[in-house]
């Protein structure tokens, strides 16, 4: 205001009797002035920083949007693997990609004086070929009588036809009756009849135990449901109603449930398993109720799998399920397992998906921790080849162990990456900034794997176990009452464990129902998938 007052007294002299009356009126004004445009000064920053605080979100939400339809053009046009596939060059020396010349000269292959493709090869590999076991039937075309005269037969020109026929086949039963002559007092003698594992005979339709065990077959591992089923047997004439079907399923569940439960005590005796659960639906008043099948499954020994149907998915459940296992149990971050007693493990590939469904694509921090991710699953895949060559019980715990050395190290290093890309600058909606606090927040859980050689680094044979529910359901849309979601996990967890220790279920099922009454408590074993395929060796 030095100024101003200058500018003042040299409008006001000293000797205007109101100098100082207005140069006070003045400087108040000034001071008005200063205080009104200082105000507006202030009003037009807290709105400029609204407008940017706006703007920020309106630019996050965009990037979000971006980000989301980026994954959503990826999920419905991009590749669907995981698998990481890094730049290839530069390469190892002697592993130089050849030219092109040498490249088109090693597609082909000479062959007795002309070129032939090496595609051509693959009938080699068994594609055109029909298996072994299949029956044949030999049908000779030959030549008219009037042709053949004068000629010698020097062999036949033989090929092979895959040809289809019709399954269901009626046996017609004849019991022999016997009668005294001359004494109709003894009666008539007929042999006792076939056994039946299964009471749905009438006085004339008759099923034998073949028949539900095939429906069933078509149903858990075709995915083929009862009503469709239904439909194809009445084209063909055989009317067989899907009440009836769901009836044979639940009397067979019934039949094979302590088979079931002596399952559910081997996996729960098993040092690791593997835990999941996914969604069904259940037809309750009309309307489709939310549930959900656990699964359990073992880390170690023989393939062992088992579902469990329930109505919620809380804490409640998951402690009824698993709440006495004191192993370690390798799932997701699902917090209903928090509460277990027992020691918890981290699913590395649910750690890689989150990177790997982040956005930018190009993002080099993304790029860096999927390559570390491929590089801890190419240490467990050689621990994996090297066990292979050998022939000792704990081939694989042995070789795990020298490889996760390195394996600790890229961990490390892994974690140490999601720990810068997590502070720095990036929006809390960014996915990449969600799939690094998703793997620092469980750091603990995804390191257990390095001290423990038997436990797997994810739970991919826990999700593998449960697909044939995700492609059920598609099928067969949801179950009809919680018996009947009760039974299908018990014929389920006996077909999965059935498919991973390569057992037909059909053939197992077959032997093993008539057996089931005629087989004492402690030899029950032997009637369980793993260990009848090896009786039957």
């Amino acid at each position: 205001m030095q100024e101003d007052d200058t500018h003042i007294n040299w409008l006001l002299p000293d000797a205007c009797p109101n100098a100082a009356f207005c140069r006070n009126l003045l400087d108040k004004h000034l001071e008005s002035v200063a205080k009104a445009c200082d105000e507006k000064l202030a009003k037009a920053q807290a709105e400029i920083a609204v407008r940017d605080e706006s703007l920020a979100k309106a630019q996050s939400m965009i990037d979000a949007l971006r980000s989301q339809v980026a994954s959503l053009k990826k999920m419905l046009f991009g590749k669907k693997s995981e698998r990481f596939v890094d730049d290839p060059t530069p390469l190892l020396p002697g592993l130089e990609l050849p030219e092109a010349d040498e490249q088109q000269a090693a597609k082909t292959s000479k062959v007795d004086a002309h070129q032939r493709s090496s595609k051509q090869t693959h009938s080699s590999a068994g594609w055109n070929d029909f298996p072994e076991h299949l029956p044949r039937e030999e049908l000779i075309i030959d030549l008219p009588e009037n042709e053949k005269e004068g000629l010698e037969l020097i062999g036949f020109e033989t090929t092979q036809r895959l040809k289809h026929r019709q399954e269901y086949v009626v046996v017609v039963v004849k019991r022999a009756k016997y009668a005294a002559p001359g004494n109709p007092g003894l009666g008539v003698a007929v042999p006792e009849p076939l056994p039946n594992v299964l009471s749905e005979n009438s006085d004339r339709a008759h099923y034998d135990v073949s028949v539900p065990i095939h429906l069933i077959y078509d149903k858990f591992i075709n995915h083929m449901p009862f009503y469709r089923q239904s439909q194809d047997l009445q084209r063909q004439g055989i009317m067989i109603g899907r009440a009836l079907m769901s009836k044979w399923a639940a009397d067979i569940a019934f039949l094979i449930k302590p088979l079931y439960q002596r399952m559910l005590e081997l996996v729960m005796q098993c040092p690791v398993i593997h835990a999941d659960e996914t969604q069904v639906r259940m037809l309750a008043k009309g309307q489709c109720q939310r549930c959900h099948v656990w699964v359990r499954k073992t880390g170690i020994g023989p393939p062992i799998t088992v579902f469990h149907f329930t109505l919620s998915r809380n804490h409640a459940t998951a402690k009824l399920l698993m709440g006495d296992y004191l192993g370690t149990c390798i799932c997701d971050g699902y917090s209903g397992y928090d509460l277990l007693p027992g020691e918890r493990a981290g699913c590395w590939a649910h750690a890689r998906r989150k990177f790997f469904e982040a956005q930018p694509l190009d993002d080099p921090r993304r790029l860096e921790a999927l390559r570390l991710v491929q590089l801890l699953y190419d240490n467990e895949r050689k621990a994996a080849d090297a066990a292979a060559k050998s022939d000792a019980e704990n081939a694989l715990t042995e070789t795990r162990k020298a490889f996760r050395r390195h394996s600790a190290t890229l961990a490390e290093a892994y974690f140490r990456l999601c720990e810068e890309t997590a502070g720095a600058a990036l929006p809390p909606s960014s996915p990449l900034a969600k799939a690094a606090r998703y793997s620092l927040n469980q750091q603990k859980e995804l390191s257990v794997f390095l001290g423990n050689p038997a436990v797997g680094i994810d739970n991919n044979p826990a999700e593998q176990a449960i697909r044939p529910w995700a492609l059920g359901r598609k099928n067969w849309l949801f179950v009809g009452n919680e018996a009947g979601g009760e039974t299908s996990a018990i014929i389920n967890s006996l077909a999965v464990t059935c498919k991973e220790n390569k057992v037909d279920f059909e053939a197992w099922m077959a032997d093993i129902l008539p057996r089931l009454g005629k087989t004492a408590c402690q030899d029950i074993d032997e009637l369980l998938p793993h260990i009848w395929r090896q009786s039957q060796s």
